[in-house]
């Protein structure tokens, strides 16, 4: 089957370039017509014109181009979801599969805060969708509107080079990892001023921290840069590594103890990094908000109050003090990682769902 894949490629990484990257890169090149829609390191100008070139390309091949079946990956914002709503109509008329992936946990509500006019014609358009793909049983919610949409579900990957062992964990210190993108409803900061609560106990500790500056509906990416800049420099256990890849990324993962998430973030659903953390044998700490609770349980590690300093703390040192629940914990999770979460299984899965007529 030849496939029109449109969404967002590498780089700049993230969960969802990451997926849909390794998705194009499974397929045989001459199947393939590729649309990449990643305008992540884009200005709010350059994003504008982005999306009317992303359009403009993606129009053209989905009219022209001869295919078998459509796959996309859907945007959650007005602007995004244009070029969703475009895509969809006119291949719509080609009586060709359509699937779509759905990578954060907010498209219901995207749904039903858009204005009356607009909603009806999201619904109109993703009624045509023939299948969706969200990450988790529990997500299938997020397309209840649809009652002919076929719902399936597809739990995220860790890449195969974190298998490759590059690092060894020291045995006299405990070392804390936070690696996503550093904008401020990761809860960052909360994770910062926690951490120095705990250092102030305990000498075996550190803090590493790396990520793509990004904003949010919190704070801009200058804001964030200096908040983070100006409590980092106060404290030489906290170590800032920007953005990382590759063997560094490795390096950094399998050095680590505790994976430490603190989100509260607005699409957070199944986030790639805990998954890589997880095989690479650290305990995660996380919220207990959206699904996060459907992804770790205590068998992983800890579970968190969202924008709680004191409850960050609590949870990172009941690790900190049980070496015994923090060594077994690393272990199961490495273990769950390699049965659930391959990335052969994830493109199998995709195989089976956006290949097969």
């Amino acid at each position: 089957m030849k496939t029109l894949l449109v969404g967002p490629l590498l780089p700049p990484v993230h969960g969802q370039s990451l997926a849909f990257t390794r998705f194009v890169e499974s397929l045989e090149e001459d199947k393939n017509i590729t649309v990449d829609t990643n305008l992540e390191d884009k200005s709010k100008l350059g994003k504008v014109f982005g999306t009317f070139k992303v359009l403009f390309i993606m129009a053209v091949k989905a009219l022209f181009c001869k295919y078998d079946v459509v796959y996309f990956t859907c945007s959650r914002s007005l602007l995004g979801s244009i070029k969703d709503i475009v895509l969809i109509n006119i291949v719509s008329f080609k009586n060709v599969k359509i699937v779509n992936h759905l990578h954060g946990s907010d498209f219901k509500d995207f749904l039903q805060d858009s204005p009356k006019w607009y909603r009806k014609v999201l619904l109109k358009s993703y009624s045509k969708v023939d299948t969706s793909i969200v990450l988790l049983e529990s997500m299938k919610e997020q397309f209840d509107d649809f009652p002919n949409m076929k719902v399936e579900f597809i739990p995220n990957f860790y890449d195969k080079d974190l298998e490759n062992k590059l690092k060894e964990k020291e045995t006299n210190k405990i070392n804390l990892v936070y690696l996503s993108n550093i904008i401020c409803s990761k809860g960052i900061f909360e994770l910062i001023d926690a951490f120095e609560r705990l250092n102030k106990k305990y000498d075996n500790i550190c803090l590493n921290i790396a990520g793509r500056y990004m904003t949010d509906e919190c704070m801009s990416i200058d804001q964030v840069k200096q908040k983070l800049n100006s409590k980092v420099s106060k404290n030489d256990k906290i170590n800032c590594k920007g953005a990382i890849f590759g063997e560094e990324k490795v390096k950094l993962l399998q050095s680590s103890d505790i994976f430490v998430l603190p989100s509260y973030y607005k699409s957070e659903a199944f986030p790639i990094s805990i998954i890589e953390a997880m095989v690479c044998k650290n305990a995660i700490v996380t919220t207990n908000y959206k699904y996060l609770p459907n992804v770790v349980n205590e068998q992983n590690g800890v579970l968190v109050e969202p924008r709680s300093v004191e409850s960050l703390t609590e949870g990172i040192e009941s690790l900190i003090v049980n070496e015994d629940r923090l060594r077994t914990t690393q272990e199961h999770n490495k273990k769950e990682a390699k049965e659930k979460y391959s990335l052969d299984k994830y493109i199998d899965n995709l195989n089976r769902i956006v290949l097969e007529k």
